[in-house]
């Protein structure tokens, strides 16, 4: 198992919110996919309903730089950081 502050493009502020939101591992991450690990952090954490978080854990479930996320997944962030869950 891979603690989650080992995950790519999340650091160790990020890595304490989400094990507060029960995502303890990168698999935990995996698992679950990275928009209901959101969900979860933004109902305990409303201030963390933005594009950063959302790149972050997207591109910490599929192993890739945010910055290099594709097009269709920056889009699927974009409409969750709007949505109310």
């Amino acid at each position: 198992m891979t603690p989650i502050e080992d995950a790519r493009n999340l650091g160790p502020k990020s890595a304490a919110v989400l094990r507060r939101a029960g995502v303890h591992t990168v698999e935990d991450l995996r698992e679950m996919g990275w928009q209901e690990a959101w969900a979860r952090v933004i109902e305990m954490f409303p201030n963390r309903r933005n594009t950063n978080m959302g790149y972050g854990l997207a591109g910490a479930c599929l192993d890739v730089d945010w910055r290099k996320l594709p097009a269709e997944v920056r889009a699927e962030v974009l409409a969750n950081r709007i949505r109310r869950y």
